[in-house]
């Protein structure tokens, strides 16, 4: 996981608030989190998602601070469902709008509108297209033949 229960504690919603929402259950706020990881994977198809996320069996290779960025998003994301569980003292209007705003985000980096410092995902040698282009396309139209009769 990008980001820990005891991270989120620190930065979105307060631990005892994790806790109460939770019923004191780590791995349900776990379970959060990666739903919350999932989605921001979603919109996250043309990065190296294994430099950026890590595996199961390895920890994350990529350290760029654009990764704060993405950490801040599975946050907001990661809050606002935990929120939905249970509302104990919070404003859930605010988590809302927060969880709205970073799915824009998402949406402005599937589209290439904003250009954070993340590594593509490599290029696979055993596809016809380069996938580690990043955001240039190119391409042509098919030669026409021109008949005159």
């Amino acid at each position: 996981m990008l980001v820990t229960v005891e991270e989120l504690g620190k930065t979105s919603l307060y631990p005892e608030l994790i806790k109460k929402i939770t019923r004191d259950d780590q791995e349900a706020a776990e379970l959060q989190i990666l739903a919350a990881e999932s989605l921001v994977k979603s919109y996250m198809s043309k990065y190296d998602l294994d430099a950026i996320f890590g595996t199961t069996e390895s920890e994350p290779t990529f350290k760029g601070s654009d990764v704060n960025l993405i950490k801040k998003v599975v946050k907001i994301i990661a809050s606002y469902y935990l929120v939905r569980l249970s509302n104990p003292n919070v404003n859930i209007e605010l988590y809302r709008a927060d969880y709205e705003d970073a799915i824009d985000w998402l949406k402005d980096l599937q589209a290439g509108s904003v250009n954070p410092s993340l590594p593509y995902r490599p290029d696979d040698p055993d596809t016809p297209e380069d996938e580690s282009a990043g955001d240039v396309w190119w391409g042509s139209n098919v030669k026409r033949k021109q008949n005159f009769d």
